[in-house]
């Protein structure tokens, strides 16, 4: 007959000490978190729209959730390096990723290979708003207006140069290329800022850039003139900058941000930080400082911020084959 195992056996109870700990570890990832510093990975560098628009929040998360939240700048490559490098991250809801329109659809398109599927690498935590981006020229260009400007670039000999820091920005660019029946020489930036830097300095003749880093530098006064914007209506920011769908119908784009984690976080988790984030936004000083940027805030739980996700990259792919972007 075989001996029936005792509680008194070693064995017996190195397993009872694993189940108990087992047990333990679940409700402590829901109760404790967070128990040190989040580190929110932003693909692009300091200055460009996104973020701008994570700083503010991550204060208020900081109050929040008693833990200091930081901002880790990983750019290059329209934002692939920050991504790939959120995706590997321990999902254990201390590194989140500030993702976009840019590098959670549009690269699917604008890239042969990603080291990183938006879909299946990530789980939605919050959208926190949206914005359009920017066609913009030094003031003392001689296009004046988004007539002058087609008008300009088909007088060049060749495409005239057209700068842009993010995968929206190139998008955009194609769009007015297809729409106008022009062609510019579409240049790739690290970020946002340094294309401002070399449009401000008389390097770089346009641009496409979000409407936040755009306005500071327009109206009376600015260096720079905006000619029209890719939303579909005007921004409260500029009302007097004309959308592209104005001149041609259909020919809106809407950039948005979100924050999300790598696949494998704890549900419980992001429920936590989904709470935070809705009550970060809806602080006064959190809204002022979107609207300061040009950007609508704009809410959005897990499952909804992951259908766009979905809805989005198929929509951006097909954009970016029907405008002839070929990948990189």
């Amino acid at each position: 007959m075989a001996r029936t195992r005792t509680r008194g056996t070693p064995r017996f109870a190195a397993a009872c000490l694993a189940a108990w700990l087992g047990v333990l570890a679940q409700p402590a990832t829901a109760q404790d978190y967070p128990t040190r510093p989040i580190t929110v990975v932003v693909p692009f560098p300091a200055g460009a729209a996104v973020d701008n628009l994570v700083r503010p929040l991550t204060g208020e998360l900081a109050r929040l959730l008693g833990q200091p939240v930081v901002v880790d700048n990983k750019g290059g490559a329209q934002g692939v390096i920050g991504t790939q490098f959120a995706a590997r991250a321990k999902p254990d809801g201390y590194t989140l990723l500030a993702g976009s329109s840019t590098t959670l659809a549009a690269n699917v398109g604008l890239f042969k290979s990603l080291p990183y599927d938006p879909l299946k690498d990530f789980v939605p935590i919050a959208g926190l708003g949206y914005t359009s981006m920017m066609f913009l020229v030094r003031a003392d260009s001689p296009a004046k207006d988004l007539k002058g400007l087609v008008a300009l670039l088909r007088s060049q000999p060749s495409p005239m140069a057209a700068g842009f820091g993010s995968s929206s920005g190139q998008v955009a660019l194609a769009i007015l290329s297809r729409a106008a029946g022009v062609s510019v020489l579409p240049i790739s930036y690290k970020g946002t800022p340094q294309v401002v830097t070399d449009l401000l300095g008389g390097s770089l003749p346009m641009a496409a850039i979000d409407v936040g880093s755009g306005v500071p530098h327009i109206g009376p006064g600015g260096r720079l003139t905006a000619l029209a914007i890719t939303g579909s209506a005007r921004s409260v920011s500029a009302p007097n900058v004309p959308t592209l769908s104005e001149t041609y119908p259909g020919s809106d784009l809407i950039t948005w941000i979100g924050i999300v984690a790598p696949a494998g976080t704890p549900a419980a988790v992001v429920t936590r930080l989904h709470a935070a984030i809705f009550s970060a936004l809806a602080t006064p000083e959190v809204r002022q400082s979107y609207a300061s940027l040009s950007t609508e805030v704009e809410p959005v739980p897990p499952d909804q911020l992951g259908r766009r996700m979905q809805r989005d990259q198929a929509r951006w792919v097909e954009l970016i084959r029907a405008i002839g972007i070929q990948p990189q």
